[in-house]
């Protein structure tokens, strides 16, 4: 059977090269908490060759790259690591449901932990490239995201509502927490194993679980907590599982 056409493993590689070869994150200021893995990983797609679009602020994916008529989208996200941990064990994405898909095309989140601060340079410490199905399988939840504005509020009618969700979800490394330090490409399993330069060194699972959230009311009066309604999950059950590779020294 042959590999599953992806162009994750180039990606991942060009990565592990930069930071072998002691490429640093460079930030744009002191005060840059986002830019500076972007324009490393936009680097990197320069260096492979790779043709790429970048979307909106607040859009997902960050990136859609592509080669031929292959196209993959590629979602950034970056944390620090001091005084020997990651910064936090989850990160945030802004208006959007993360999964495996999205337009019909699968995407992958490039996770990094880098040390130093400020305006220093920023060392790559550890490198994810995950399936986004790692993360969230539920492709159609994430298609039907819609950001709304609730109209009509205030005193005197003239105020809205931006109802713009956060969500917040485990990093790469803290479902895969063997692969802190080390730099990891995290594919499907049915994807079978990848050509060139890399070498399986593992497997992770993940079992969808038997409800998921259908709705919630938020009472603006009051101080009660949200009401939540769940229902059977798609899929419920089923495990995920995914191979893990690392690039051979």
């Amino acid at each position: 059977m042959p590999p599953h056409p992806t162009l994750a493993p180039a990606v991942f590689l060009e990565l592990v090269k930069a930071t072998r070869g002691g490429v640093a994150m460079k930030p744009r200021s002191a005060s840059d908490k986002e830019y500076f893995a972007q324009d490393w990983f936009q680097a990197r797609l320069n260096d492979a060759g790779l043709k790429s679009v970048e979307n909106g602020r607040n859009s997902y994916p960050d990136y859609w790259v592509s080669k031929g008529t292959l196209t993959e989208g590629f979602e950034v996200k970056s944390l620090a690591f001091a005084n020997n941990r990651p910064a936090r064990k989850d990160i945030d994405f802004n208006s959007t449901i993360p999964s495996g898909k999205k337009e019909g095309k699968h995407v992958f989140l490039v996770f990094f932990l880098y040390t130093g601060n400020a305006a220093n340079p920023r060392p790559v410490h550890t490198i994810s490239v995950v399936h986004g199905d790692l993360i969230n399988s539920d492709h159609g939840l994430a298609d039907e995201h819609l950001n709304v504005a609730v109209h009509d509020f205030g005193s005197y009618a003239d105020g809205f509502i931006r109802n713009r969700k956060m969500y917040v979800f485990p990093t790469p490394v803290t479902i895969d927490p063997d692969g802190l330090g080390r730099c990891r490409l995290v594919l499907p399993e049915d994807w079978g194993d990848v050509e060139g330069g890399l070498v399986k060194v593992g497997s992770l699972s993940r079992k969808v679980a038997k409800e998921t959230v259908e709705s919630y009311t938020i009472r603006l009066r009051g101080r009660d907590q949200a009401v939540v309604e769940k229902g059977p999950a798609d899929n419920a059950g089923k495990v995920q599982r995914f191979n893990v590779f690392e690039a051979k020294p």
